[in-house]
């Protein structure tokens, strides 16, 4: 599947979540992705993400919308009007985080990277997408360099979770000043390559697209623009 599609197809789901009143639908939409996270071998290993995230949020919305943060800290009385609301946020984000990390699974990164290099999207609007992603992807092999430089040296960053919190300057300082050292070289090569003179690019191993999947692009993109009318309609 080209990246592209799977993009729409996520930004559809995410509407999707975003717009759906709370209710068994929305109950039932959220677990439904959540469970397929779960259940499919190859994403199985990315529930614990979402998990990490939604838990403590699920705590913090609990603790401001109903009530007890406000009388413990004032003495106020407990009002729990908006812990419906706090509850219908939170099944969207699982919804979202869920079905972002499915696409994640099955969209590498360098794929989609490819794919906005050799799309129609101005030269210009391409590498200012795909700048933050190439430097996720730099910084992370940085930073695996420089966690095995430093365990070589002998700081313990395998050790207890007391030590490996002491000594995360020990990553971060060498990964500041890498980083800053390549934005010269960084803003050159934009320059000569996404505000050059002549539009046209030649990108090797481009992603393969068929018109049946921009027709696909399509219709999701008109479904997505009337469930947005169909919502802004039902609302006023």
């Amino acid at each position: 599947m080209h990246p592209f599609t799977s993009l729409t197809i996520w930004v559809v789901l995410g509407i999707s979540s975003l717009l759906m009143p709370l209710g068994y639908p929305l109950l039932v939409y959220s677990l439904a992705i959540f469970l397929a996270l779960i259940l499919m071998k190859s994403t199985r290993h990315r529930w614990r993400y979402v998990v990490w995230i939604m838990l403590p949020m699920a705590g913090g919305l609990w603790l401001v919308h109903s009530g007890w943060l406000a009388w413990w800290l004032h003495g106020e009385v407990r009002d729990n009007s908006q812990l419906l609301r706090a509850a219908a946020l939170w099944l969207r984000l699982l919804a979202l985080l869920s079905s972002g990390q499915i696409l994640l699974q099955f969209m590498p990164t360098q794929r989609f990277i490819r794919a906005l290099f050799a799309s129609r999207l101005p030269l210009w609007l391409s590498y200012l997408l795909a700048g933050p992603l190439l430097i996720v992807e730099q910084l992370r092999a940085q930073l695996a360099a420089i966690y095995e430089a430093q365990l070589a040296r002998g700081v313990p960053l395998d050790g207890r979770w007391y030590q490996r919190l002491r000594y995360i300057p020990a990553l971060v300082m060498p990964l500041t000043h890498s980083a800053l050292n390549d934005l010269t070289a960084r803003s050159s090569a934009l320059d000569m390559r996404a505000f050059r003179l002549h539009p046209r690019r030649t990108t090797l191993w481009a992603p393969p697209d068929s018109t049946f999947q921009r027709g696909v692009r399509y219709v999701l993109l008109l479904v997505m623009i009337l469930e947005t009318g169909v919502w802004l309609w039902l609302w006023h």
